[in-house]
């Protein structure tokens, strides 16, 4: 006859198995330290400088075209062609000029003809007169009417002479020498007052000038010869040298900056009007200076700190920055040259706080976001 345990009885049993048959436990897994990657800082000169974006603009730029109405008779040049001051660079038939000087020509020959007539007979009054054959009323008017006839012959060279110079002005010359900008008309069209335009463009490129925009605040300093540079989107990497030749009088109302004029060699015409980029104006330089990574340093109630990284330990600093490179700042106060500060990772860092150190990744470009290296265990 079988005999049935009581159920107490057989739980127990299998807890109490379950104890002896699970050996001891081991301490309980920790998270590693945060990885950072850190970069020195460094010492160098640093430049102050005052930047702003620029735009190209030709020395002298020059609209030619017609003072007379008539058609465009022939455009002599191309656009990028260089020209010299007196190049002839189109020609234009006048509408009228023809018959004008047709008209000054025969007016001139009247006037002539006429002059001759009085001069002759001035001079037999003048004969006459001490002979008492003529009375000193004929005398005096004889004298009016040459001096009138000669008038009126100095009046119409004149006329023909301005005609010539109209002529003359059919040949359209560059005025100065440069390069052909812009061929803004064909031939047949019409040109000169009133409705005619501009026939071509020309510009002196040798040497350019940009206008850098200086805010209020940055004036104090700025003055004729001063040393710049700038640098241009289509030739990265490229920086041209140059230096401020004017600064306006007086604040623009609008935008309450100050326009620093600044002139740029440029004899092997690398440099085009039109080109957009940066401009900036030498101030002053810091020598010997500690410069940072910009993505080191966060900012937190309006204070500004950077986590240095000593003995693997990250220590919160609170620093000053003076000039702000774009990527790099330099630091006046709160850190040391060598000392090494953390440029990715800080996110969630502390004061004291425990970190592996990455010294392999470079800082990354001005403006991103600070972010974590990547994970190598």
């Amino acid at each position: 006859m079988l005999r049935r345990r009581p159920l107490g009885a057989t739980l127990a049993a299998v807890v109490i198995a379950g104890c002896s048959s699970s050996g001891p436990a081991g301490p309980p897994k920790q998270r590693p330290a945060p990885l950072v990657a850190v970069a020195k800082v460094e010492v160098r000169d640093v430049p102050v400088e005052i930047q702003a974006p620029v735009e190209l603009r030709p020395l002298v730029q020059v609209e030619v075209g017609s003072k007379l109405l008539g058609y465009l008779d022939a455009v002599l040049v191309e656009r990028g062609d260089r020209v010299k001051k007196g190049q002839a660079v189109a020609l234009v038939r006048p509408s009228d000029l023809p018959d004008q000087l047709g008209a000054a020509r025969g007016t001139l020959a009247q006037a002539s003809a006429a002059q001759k007539l009085a001069k002759a007979s001035s001079d037999r009054a003048e004969q006459l007169q001490p002979e008492g054959l003529l009375a000193q009323s004929e005398v005096d008017r004889a004298r009016a009417s040459l001096a009138g006839a000669e008038a009126a012959e100095a009046a119409a060279r004149a006329q023909l002479a301005a005609l010539g110079v109209r002529l003359g002005e059919t040949r359209l010359e560059s005025p100065l020498d440069g390069v052909v900008l812009q061929r803004r008309l064909d031939p047949g069209a019409l040109v000169g007052p009133p409705g005619g335009g501009a026939i071509v463009t020309v510009a002196r490129t040798d040497i350019l000038r940009v206008f850098i925009s200086v805010n209020e605040r940055d004036t104090k300093g700025i003055a004729v010869g001063l040393a710049a540079h700038v640098e241009v989107d289509a030739l990265p990497g490229q920086r041209f040298a140059g230096k401020v030749v004017r600064i306006a009088p007086a604040f623009d109302a609008t935008t309450r900056t100050l326009e620093a004029e600044v002139e740029l060699k440029n004899d092997n015409g690398e440099l085009r009007p039109g080109m957009y980029g940066r401009g900036a104006i030498r101030l002053a330089v810091h020598p010997g200076a500690s410069v940072i990574p910009a993505v080191a340093m966060q900012i937190s109630d309006k204070r500004r700190y950077a986590f240095v990284v000593a003995q693997d330990k990250a220590q919160r600093r609170e620093i000053e920055t003076g000039v702000d490179g774009g990527d790099w700042l330099e630091v006046t106060r709160g850190l040391a040259p060598g000392d090494e500060v953390v440029i990715a990772g800080a996110d969630g860092l502390s004061d004291g706080a425990s970190v592996r150190v990455d010294r392999k990744t470079t800082p990354p470009p001005a403006g991103s976001a600070s972010a974590a290296p990547p994970r190598t265990d």
